[in-house]
């Protein structure tokens, strides 16, 4: 709300989203899920974590407000967070980095990571394996972090973004493609 009550103007927000040629072909021509564009697909909860409204076990679009941010980057709580993301996407011969504006009518939220990430990482820390239980309440804690990503005021450790709905293939711009070496590398010089 600004001083006089009225809501601020929406802000042009843009998302990020790594992937590989082979699913951005899927995505322009629907090859793989009968859809074009980028859909929700991965679950926001697995679906042996419980207590959580069905919704939370929906697809989601995962993304970040920034291509690499510093936050994942160089996370002292969560040494090895943008590693272990690079890892999952670095599975392919080549990266590609997309971005979007997201809009107002997309069902985008900004949630805090650093609730999984802290139960991931229990064990290193020599606090024990995650639990059923102590995972069930991470998630719980990870859904109710949820905010519309036009409210999100930055002040979250590890922020991610997550989207119950999908992007069509026309406002998706593709940022760069790079071979994963390549990506790789950038990695390991930066001490990412």
């Amino acid at each position: 709300m600004t001083a006089c009550g009225s809501k601020r103007p929406l802000d042009k927000i843009i998302g990020f989203h790594y992937t590989n040629p082979e699913s951005y072909k899927s995505m322009q021509d629907g090859y793989a899920y009968g859809k074009t564009g980028l859909i929700p697909i991965k679950r926001f909860a697995h679906l042996g974590i419980g207590g959580l409204p069905d919704k939370a076990y929906d697809g989601v679009v995962e993304g970040l407000l920034e291509p690499e941010p510093k936050s994942w980057l160089a996370n002292p709580e969560f040494p090895y967070l943008w590693n272990a993301l690079m890892h999952d996407i670095c599975k392919r011969d080549k990266v590609m980095l997309l971005s979007f504006q997201i809009l107002p009518e997309y069902e985008a939220y900004i949630v805090e990571r650093a609730h999984i990430e802290r139960e991931l990482y229990r064990e290193s820390k020599g606090q024990g394996a995650p639990t059923r239980e102590s995972m069930n309440q991470a998630y719980m804690r990870y859904w109710e972090s949820r905010v519309s990503v036009f409210d999100y005021d930055g002040s979250y450790s590890v922020p991610q973004l997550s989207m119950w709905s999908s992007v069509p293939i026309d406002k998706l711009h593709i940022e760069w493609a790079k071979p994963t070496d390549e990506v790789w590398k950038r990695i390991i010089d930066n001490n990412w």
